[in-house]
């Protein structure tokens, strides 16, 4: 929008330049000349303005665009008057700033520019050169009228923008919010709650054996039963929680104010109201109890739903706590390695959008998101003068740190139930062309949790501050990633890690917009 309004001044001031070469012997061709030029002027500064910033704030970017439209429209004034007023054709430019905001203001941000422009006319057309006020007034009569027609396609785009928002936002199935939405709700009331002192609730429900329902009945009993299960969690529910459909048969329900007790509370009549027709697995997590932000959030919920889900707690002898003391481990690490962000974390979170992308699902991703957060566990057999070195390290040192993926993987392995995690963490640092450690393991020799998990640990490392040198912007680890794929890292992981950021970083881009 702010280009093609640049583009379209630049054109407008060489025309009118031209107009003016061409008329040069008329009067006051020296100040209109000024005026084009001072229009040139003003399109360059926009162009060079911190626009993202600008437009970042609704209110901010609404005064910067009236506020630009009104200088054009002073301009034009100014060179309508140095003319000789309303018979001038620069006249004709005044229809140029409406229709510009037609296009692409919306209609409260419209209607200050079209009354400016229409009254700026009539005082140029009364006071300037012979008017004659027949002629005045009907020319401001059609900028009126085109005034009018402008308004009504400002609001025609206001609404066709409102359609297209919610369908954004709305899965078309069951008409509850979809993932984007439900998220950017999860983050308003994350603000919320922050600001207030006050706790959110999270509740993941995934319906037992859905998949059955389409192979016996056929996807449209299917996608009946999906429509029923939201009426369910509607009538469930609280006026002030929200609902939303993650996928497929993924589901989820926010409940600001409610802790623990009220979220399981929650659960529970969730699964009673729909035990009428379908069984239903749920996950909880807390806000502030269970994490601070929604990745953090939606990892400890999708920990607890899978545990439910697929009998960990059976094999896990304490259950989260075994979980909660390989976090605790992970984050010790992260503070050794002096690192300023959660790397375990920020780790599990990349390689859960990397697997996503690659068709994981299930136990699967939430083993994988597991590994993630243990995936550095062995450094702490490592001593700080090697964590933390400012510089590089030499060969002894070196070959010290390359044990750490094996004693990780031992950490890991003395966990009942974590054997197949053991092996991934143990191969997190094999190289695709067989350059890596321990094992010098090469291409699909090498399990491909570990490359997902290799992609997501080297991305992170080279956007985070460490002792030996400052991080890297995204594009150029981005770039990284790609100069050693095929040699490093597997293409397909690295691919599928672009896809995501990709994605993260638009939606993101979307909400700072709004």
């Amino acid at each position: 929008m702010v280009k093609a309004g640049v583009c379209l001044t630049f054109a407008v001031c060489l025309a009118g330049l031209t107009y003016v070469g061409v008329t040069w012997e008329d009067p006051n061709r020296a100040l209109i000349a000024g005026v084009f030029g001072a229009g040139l002027a003003g399109g360059a500064l926009i162009a060079l303005l911190p626009l993202e910033r600008i437009l970042r704030n609704p209110v901010v970017s609404d005064v910067f665009f009236v506020g630009w439209s009104v200088f054009d429209i002073v301009l034009i004034a100014v060179a309508v008057a140095a003319d000789g007023g309303a018979q001038s054709p620069f006249t004709l430019l005044f229809l140029l700033p409406m229709v510009y905001a037609a296009a692409f203001y919306p209609l409260p941000t419209f209607i200050p520019v079209a009354a400016t422009n229409v009254l700026t006319f009539l005082f140029v057309g009364d006071v300037y050169g012979d008017p004659d006020l027949t002629y005045v007034a009907f020319v401001a009569a059609c900028l009126a009228f085109a005034a009018v027609l402008c308004a009504w396609q400002a609001q025609n785009h206001d609404r066709a923008r409102d359609r297209l928002m919610r369908m954004s936002r709305t899965d078309p199935l069951t008409e509850s919010l979809n993932r984007r939405g439900f998220e950017e709700r999860l983050r308003a009331e994350l603000d919320n709650a922050s600001r207030s002192g006050g706790s959110v609730a999270l509740v993941l429900l995934d319906l037992d054996n859905f998949k059955a329902v389409n192979d016996l009945h056929g996807h449209e009993a299917g996608d009946e039963l999906l429509c029923w299960v939201v009426e369910g969690l509607q009538r469930s529910v609280r006026t002030m929680d929200t609902v939303g459909r993650l996928g497929g048969d993924e589901f989820a329900v926010l409940a600001p104010g409610l802790t623990q007790s009220g979220a399981d509370g929650l659960g529970e009549r969730i699964k009673g109201v729909l035990a009428e027709r379908i069984s239903v697995t749920t996950g909880i997590a807390c806000y502030p109890a269970d994490g601070l932000d929604p990745d953090e959030l939606h990892r400890r919920a999708d920990s607890h739903l899978y545990e439910q889900k697929h009998g960990l707690p059976a094999r896990f002898a304490a259950g989260r706590r075994e979980l909660s003391w390989a976090a605790t481990l992970a984050r010790a690490v992260d503070v050794r390695m002096a690192s300023p962000t959660e790397h375990s974390a920020t780790v599990a979170r990349y390689a859960a959008g990397i697997a996503q992308r690659l068709g994981w699902g299930g136990a699967d991703l939430a083993y994988l998101r597991v590994a993630a957060m243990l995936h550095d566990v062995g450094k702490v057999s490592l001593p700080d003068e090697i964590l933390r070195k400012p510089g590089p390290l030499d060969e002894g040192e070196y070959e010290e740190v390359k044990t750490h993926p094996v004693i990780g993987a031992e950490f890991v392995r003395r966990v009942d139930g974590l054997s197949l995690i053991a092996l991934w963490v143990k191969h997190s640092h094999e190289h695709y062309d067989g350059s890596g450690y321990p094992d010098s393991l090469a291409g699909e020799q090498i399990p491909l949790a570990s490359r997902i998990l290799l992609v997501a640990d080297a991305f992170d490392a080279m956007t985070s501050d460490r002792p030996y040198r400052s991080a890297l912007p995204h594009e150029e680890a981005l770039a990284e990633l790609r100069l050693n794929t095929g040699r490093q890292f597997d293409p397909r992981c690295v691919a599928a890690f672009e896809e995501f950021m990709a994605g993260a970083e638009q939606i993101t881009a979307e909400h700072a917009v709004r």
